[in-house]
């Protein structure tokens, strides 16, 4: 394998070429016996039952949202998805074994304690992260309830896109130009947003999935005077998740 090293990314230490495996770890006879009834035996009953559950819970977010749209008051209206659908989508990463999901505040000044005030995510601010995977909507989906947008590579602009399609994106190609009747500029969107009550808007500068171990070339959103708005606060957010055996 020596004769790949030279593609290796000294940053990352990802190779192209190879693909990444946990460490091996030693185990026990019992241990590894456990481990093929767990796989072969309880795993795909296991799977079953999560398959039927998540199918109802989805159900359950189309009739919900069914019954959403018939509020005519925006901030009732935003209650109401923010609470049925946040919970949902809860329940759904519960039962998909991410039972808790820790968050953490991290400040870039070293050596110094962070003086910086923890504000409330609203109607019309930015989440400005990363993408890895559909769980990271359905995490987003359950702590903000947010917009989702697609990026149009040329003109940087954005196109509203429902959590259902955000889900799908991880297995689709991600579309590089957008139609010209459909997207807009971002900071128009954040005005409907705040204006209306829809919730964050999140913004997903690579514009790709990627594995987690490092960012893409970020697109340049704010360079455009038409995709900022001076009443939108811009949090940055990375997810990521750890490594296991």
């Amino acid at each position: 394998m020596e004769k790949f090293s030279k593609w290796r990314d000294s940053g990352t230490g990802i190779q192209p070429f190879l693909q990444p495996v946990p460490a091996r770890t030693q185990q026990s006879a019992a241990a590894s016996v456990f481990g093929v009834i767990k796989t072969y035996a309880v795993g795909p009953v296991a799977s079953v039952v999560r398959l039927v559950a998540l199918a109802a819970i989805a159900a359950l977010d189309v009739v919900t949202s069914a019954l959403g749209a018939l509020l005519v008051v925006p901030k009732v209206r935003r209650g109401y998805s923010r609470l049925t659908r946040s919970a949902l989508a809860r329940l759904a990463l519960f039962i998909m074994g991410f039972h808790t999901i820790d968050r953490k505040t991290v400040s870039l000044r070293k050596g110094r304690r962070s003086t910086t005030t923890t504000h409330r995510v609203e109607s019309g601010d930015v989440i400005v992260t990363n993408h890895t995977s559909y769980i990271d909507i359905l995490w987003l989906v359950a702590r903000y309830n947010p917009v989702f947008v697609e990026l149009d590579n040329a003109s940087t602009r954005v196109r509203p896109v429902s959590m259902w399609t955000a889900l799908r994106a991880p297995a689709r190609a991600t579309p590089a130009l957008l139609p010209a009747s459909e997207a807009q500029d971002l900071g128009s969107l954040l005005r409907d947003a705040r204006v209306k009550h829809l919730g964050p808007v999140v913004v997903f500068p690579e514009n790709a999935t990627t594995n987690g171990r490092a960012l893409l070339q970020l697109l340049p959103v704010f360079e455009d005077m038409a995709n900022l708005d001076e009443k939108a606060r811009v949090y940055v957010m990375a997810l990521k998740y750890p490594a296991q055996a």
